[in-house]
Formats: C-alpha cells, sequence, structure tokens
C-alpha cells in the first residue's frame, strides 16, 4: 500500500517513490517553495505550515529536515512568480519571519542582492512583520 501525501503551494510535486517530502524550489527569488507534499504521517509528527502571510511553506521544509527528514527536490516546469508591490512586500514580511526562526538557512537578503526597486516593497513588509512577534 502506497504511504498519503498532503499537498502544498501552486504546484505540488507527484511523490515519486516513498520519500518524507518532496519539495519543488523556489528559484525565483522568493523564499517559499512553488509546490511541497509530505508524507501524512511525517507531517502528523512535525506539524503542518505556520499560518502566515508568506514563508510557511519554507519553515515546513526547514523544520522537515531539522528532524531528520529527506526533502527530496523535484524538477517542475513552473513559471517564476511575479514580483508585484503586494508579492514584494508579503517577501520581506517572509524573510525577516523566516530570519527570525532560521538565521543560518534564512540569511536577510543583501540590498545588492534584492535590487533597488524591490529593496522599497520587501524592507516595509520586513517591518510590518518586525512590528509583530512570531
Amino acid at each position: 500500500m502506497s504511504a498519503a501525501y498532503h499537498r502544498f503551494g501552486a504546484h505540488p510535486p507527484e511523490p515519486a517513490g516513498d520519500a518524507a517530502a518532496y519539495v519543488v524550489a523556489a528559484d525565483d527569488a522568493f523564499a517559499d517553495p512553488h509546490g511541497l507534499t509530505v508524507r501524512e504521517d511525517v507531517l502528523a509528527a512535525v506539524g503542518g505550515p505556520e499560518p502566515v502571510r508568506a514563508g510557511g511553506l519554507a519553515d515546513l521544509a526547514a523544520r522537515l529536515e531539522e528532524a531528520g527528514h529527506a526533502v527530496e527536490p523535484v524538477a517542475a516546469p513552473v513559471r517564476p512568480r511575479r514580483a508585484t508591490p503586494g508579492a514584494l512586500h508579503r517577501e520581506g514580511s517572509a524573510r525577516m519571519w523566516l530570519f527570525r526562526r532560521h538565521p543560518e538557512r534564512f540569511p536577510l537578503p543583501r540590498p545588492r542582492d534584492v535590487g533597488v526597486l524591490r529593496l522599497v516593497p520587501m524592507a516595509l513588509g520586513a517591518l510590518r512583520a518586525n512590528a509583530r512577534r512570531a
């Protein structure tokens, strides 16, 4: 009997075996992966994604690996997400939240890596996240 999986994100990958989780990694400068598929028993042990504006799937993948479960990368044809002001605001919030939870894994991006046009909405999102305790 094959294991049951729970799928998250816009592009959750198909399980290709019996691994604990499969991920379609972010390749578009956003922290959250495009999709994550987690075996139900592993999800019950680790817990689901946190109810945050952004960053919940990246945090879940990090917690899975920290608990000793393998997260297998899966290649999938996905379009890059649009870097709208709202998306960048959420991303800034996510980056600050993830940095507080996993500073070694999710360091804050440097301004020269982000670009001037992305920096302002991301900084505003980070300030919003910093105003709340996570």
